[in-house]
Order: C-alpha cells, then structure tokens, then sequence
C-alpha cells in the first residue's frame, strides 16, 4: 500500500511537469543497499535504445545526454511480469541528465529509452560508499539523480533556492530506491507543491542510513540548488527561577 500511494502521486507529479515517472509496487527493506550488479555499466543510444540486465535487488541510474530539444521516455519493467516503472522529461537543448529506476528483487530486466532526436544513456549502479554528511549542500540542472548522502534519524529542513513553477519536483529515496513517504503514507517527501513559494520545509527522516534524492525537472536544463541541514534542538532550559515570599528581597553584599 505504501508504494502503491506513492507512485500514484509520482504518476500525478509528473504529468503536471510535462513528464511522468510511475512504478509498480515493490517489497524491499528501506535500511538494505545491495552491492552493484556485475553485468553493468552497459551504454545505450539512439541506434541501440533498449538491453535486458539480469540484476540482484540494487539501484540502476541512467545518464542520458541529448544534443538538441528532445522528448525523452525510459521504460523499465521485470521480464518476469509484475513491475514497471517509468519516466518522461522534455529538454529544452542540449542536455545531461540521469534518472533512477529501482529493481526490487533478483530479476531479469528490460530497459527501453526513445528520444525524438540524437541521445545516449550510460547505465551504472547507485554508488553508495562515501556518502555526504550534512549539513548536505546539492545543485545541477534539471532531471537528475544526486550522490548519496547519510542521514540520522530526525528532523530536517530541507531549503531550495527556486520556488514555484522554477523549481524542479524533489522525491527523496532510501538507498535502497524505496520512496521516503510522509508519517501517513500520502505522499513523497518534501512536498512543496507545484506552485508553492515556500523556500524550505520540514522532513522527517525515520531511521539512520543512505539516502538520494531524485530530481524531476520542469526545465531540463534548469538550475536548482537544496541544502538539507538538521532542525536544531531546543536546550532543556529547567523549570526557571523561583519566587520569593511577598516582602523578602535578596542582597547583595559590596566591598569598598
């Protein structure tokens, strides 16, 4: 149920930033990042746009680079039947990018991706050693997935330099490519909205471990910037002064 939400809310998102990115639901452990599949990096292009990947459970990112506006689609879907995902961004020129797909369990995969001009897609795992530490400072343009980044359990503001319709679509990930959804499972988090003025908000991180960040761009190119820092903690400031009885007054005794 919690995927099913979530990519029904990704479904929506998408659409309205003239693209899309769906998938099927999916049973993983949020903590879990496997190691990267040994049939990768594989390249694809506009003469050789699809190839099948036998992976383990693990994140794949797809870094394509376009040289003129283009509309660009990726389909990733298990040959076993019961799990597909994705994804659909518009460039305004020459562009690079990258998107995310999750594979959620050991499988034989199949990945498409048409563009309507000149493109090519690199396919490499989710690197997942030396993640940053916060306070995490992120920027690029347009469509893009970000490196890692280790979290502590908590809250966080989580601050973009752009708002409103300049601002991308931000859906933050476990490692593992599981969707970090809101406490009642709504939607992804953060959740500004399309045409917000907000520059930060709250994100409340469940448990300790990698996280990513997938960014959808509505201008691809387009740059944007997030800093993700910690809420600071309130000092326990004690019960506070106590009161004296009616007419007494503390002195206090000066040496000439």
């Amino acid at each position: 149920m919690r995927f099913l939400i979530g990519i029904a809310i990704l479904l929506v998102i998408g659409v309205l930033a003239c693209g899309c990115t769906s998938q099927s639901p999916a049973t993983t452990t949020p903590a879990t990042v496997t190691p990267a599949p040994a049939n990768l990096p594989a390249t694809l292009s506009d003469s050789h746009p699809n190839t099948t990947l036998s992976l383990d459970p693990c994140v794949i990112v797809v870094s394509v680079r376009t040289e003129d506006a283009d509309k660009m689609e990726l389909d990733f879907a298990n040959l076993s039947g019961g799990y597909v995902a994705a994804t659909v961004f518009y460039t305004t020129g020459p562009f690079a990018g990258s998107v995310a797909f999750q594979a959620p369990q050991k499988d034989t995969y199949q990945l498409n991706v048409s563009g309507s001009g000149r493109w090519t897609a690199d396919i490499a795992p989710l690197v997942t050693t030396n993640p940053l530490k916060t306070p995490v400072n992120l920027s690029g343009s347009g469509t893009q997935v970000t490196p890692v980044f280790y979290l502590e359990r908590g809250e966080y503001f989580f601050e973009r330099n752009e708002t409103g319709l300049a601002s991308p679509y931000y859906f933050l990930g476990f490692g593992n490519g599981t969707p970090l959804m809101d406490a009642n499972n709504t939607y992804i988090q953060p959740d500004f909205g399309a045409l917000s003025p907000h520059p930060f908000t709250f994100i409340t991180i469940p448990e300790s471990g990698i996280y990513f960040l997938n960014v959808l761009g509505r201008n691809n190119p387009g740059s944007w910037a997030v800093t993700i820092e910690p809420v600071p903690k309130i000092p326990y400031l004690g019960p506070g002064p106590a009161r004296l009885p009616a007419g007494v007054t503390l002195t206090r005794n000066v040496t000439p």
